[in-house]
């Protein structure tokens, strides 16, 4: 060892733990580390979550006067939009129904004919009764359907469900009454689909009354 090194102080840490190599900084005259025995406390500066700009609370958004009134009209025509297709749509679904059930009167007048013809005891006797079983099947879908016949026959006269074809005197019933129903009229629900074409009864003599019905129309 030189003699200048006996004159440098040294740089030993003393303690337990092995040697440590403390650098020298030029300019400085001890060891830069802390003494061993002295804690070392670091402060970190964290911005609190209060002070930043998303503990600001959120404004509620203010309710537009305008906006409310215009979107409250907007659902009042939506539900009156809705109600008239739904008027719509029923009204269609009665007049397709009263045209299909028009259209099947006549077959239902056919089938009613045929039943009501005479023929000999035992002429074909099982067509008969297949006619009388197709009639009958095809009044009950009628009816699901909304189909119900008019009262005519022994009913007084009626002109807004009866067209008189024909009078005739009738000792025992009074004038106007309804002595035969030549085809049966009938209502679709409430609706008069088709009056009852009918022979009517007058009163006795060589005069007519006036007040009963005329013949046809």
């Amino acid at each position: 060892m030189t003699k200048n090194d006996e004159e440098r102080p040294s740089t030993e840490i003393p303690g337990d733990s092995d040697d440590i190599e403390i650098l020298e900084i030029e300019g400085m005259t001890g060891p830069i580390a802390p003494p061993a025995d002295e804690e070392v406390e670091v402060e970190f500066d964290v911005p609190s979550a209060a002070s930043g700009p998303a503990a600001t609370p959120a404004t509620e958004p203010r309710e537009d006067p305008a906006s409310q009134e215009r979107l409250i009209r907007l659902q009042a025509d939506f539900e009156n939009l809705k109600k008239r297709i739904e008027r719509e749509e029923a009204e269609f679904r009665k007049v397709a129904t009263s045209r299909l059930v028009t259209s099947l009167l006549p077959v239902l007048d056919n089938l009613e004919r045929a039943i009501a013809t005479e023929r000999p005891e035992g002429d074909d006797v099982a067509l008969r009764t297949g006619v009388q079983l197709i009639h009958r099947q095809l009044i009950e879908v009628l009816r699901r359907e909304g189909l119900r016949p008019v009262d005519a026959l022994g009913q007084p006269f009626d002109p807004a469900i009866h067209e008189a074809l024909a009078t005739e005197p009738a000792p025992g019933l009074p004038p106007n009454t309804v002595v035969e129903e030549i085809q049966r009229g009938y209502f679709l629900h409430e609706r008069l689909l088709r009056p009852a074409l009918v022979r009517v009864s007058v009163r006795e003599g060589p005069v007519a009354d006036d007040s009963g019905p005329r013949e046809g129309r």
